[in-house]
């Protein structure tokens, strides 16, 4: 019959099909494209791991305690020296995972990283690894080249952790609380004021608590693959993370009391320390019972009760640091005593 297709006659494609087609290809093409490209950010993103900046904050306390975080000049420097450390935390949270891939797949959680699993290529994380580095380092050095020096310093130390350090048992949980530390120094040089010895020390107790906490958390997360993940898990065991916690948290506790009784700002800084012993104590409790103090910052992002615990402490820091508080005890005395019938 004319103009029919036969079983075996081609099927014929209308003029225009073709391009139809290729068009259509096309589009499939670029759809995968920016596919893939969501997919590359979003493992870029979490590779340079926003959410452990947080740590960073502690750079502001300084500042705080010396009454001059309210000055511009001070803000400006002390936030760009958070930057520089940010960058620069994140350029060795990269080399970390670079050194640690082969590890990281044995880990339950570890494994989904962008590297140990593949999405992130070495030679990329490498080169984005230097760039953060030179880009923190010129930061902040245009803050102070003192600055720039003591963020080096921190850089080797992360390094030296990583690629030794972290194999030692105390010698890796003393070196991420030498980390804590570089920090608070950086932000009294960013604004220009002394480091107070006692806050230091209640820093380096503080950091020496989260990293015992995170060595407890890889123990009950990795049972029994704890040691082919990290060869100082052979070491430590609950029994000895227990009585090192029995030193440290006194010594947090005592340095901390007498940092808010020594303060300065007079004997009312001791008002901040019910929330230092409740934060301690509620950290003890998700440690238990929530397993999740192996990332300190997954618990400032999800525990509201630590969210509110350090709130309300920079709320009370504050009233004390400016004299809000001892002003309005000394007005609300003098009201109540008016009352009084002469």
């Amino acid at each position: 019959m004319k103009g029919s297709v036969t079983k075996d006659s081609p099927a014929t494609i209308p003029s225009g099909g073709k391009g139809l087609l290729l068009e259509s290809s096309d589009a499939k093409t670029q759809a995968q494209v920016a596919v893939d490209g969501a997919e590359r950010l979003r493992a870029t993103i979490k590779l340079i791991r926003p959410k452990q900046w947080t740590k960073n904050l502690i750079a502001f306390a300084p500042a705080l305690f010396s009454t001059r975080i309210h000055e511009m000049p001070v803000i400006v420097d002390v936030s760009l020296c958070v930057v520089a450390f940010c960058l620069v935390s994140s350029a060795v949270y990269i080399v970390n995972d670079v050194l640690d891939a082969k590890s990281d797949r044995l880990h339950p959680r570890k494994q989904n990283r962008p590297i140990a699993s593949g999405r992130i290529g070495i030679p990329f994380a490498v080169m984005l690894a230097a760039m953060f580095a030179a880009s923190g380092l010129a930061l902040a050095f245009a803050v102070r080249p003192t600055l720039a020096l003591l963020i080096l310093g921190y850089f080797g130390l992360m390094m030296l952790y990583g690629t030794a350090l972290k194999h030692m048992v105390l010698l890796d949980v003393f070196a991420i609380a030498a980390g804590f530390v570089l920090r608070a120094v950086g932000g009294a040089v960013a604004a220009g004021v002394p480091s107070s010895g006692w806050f230091l020390a209640c820093t380096s107790f503080g950091a020496l608590f989260l990293g015992l906490e995170k060595r407890r958390q890889e123990l009950a997360l990795l049972k029994d693959d704890a040691s082919s993940h990290r060869k100082t898990l052979m070491t430590y065991s609950y029994a000895l993370l227990d009585r090192m916690e029995a030193i440290i948290i006194p010594s947090l506790l005592t340095c901390y009391a007498f940092y808010s009784f020594q303060s300065y700002h007079g004997q009312w800084m001791m008002l901040t320390l019910p929330f230092v012993l409740y934060g301690v104590m509620r950290y003890q409790i998700l440690s238990v019972d929530g397993g999740t103090t192996g990332s300190p910052e997954e618990v400032l992002f999800r525990d509201r009760p630590i969210q509110i615990t350090i709130l309300l402490w920079l709320l009370v820091c504050a009233g004390v640091v400016y004299d809000v508080i001892p002003h309005a005890f000394a007005w609300m005395v003098s009201s109540v005593d008016a009352l009084r019938v002469r």
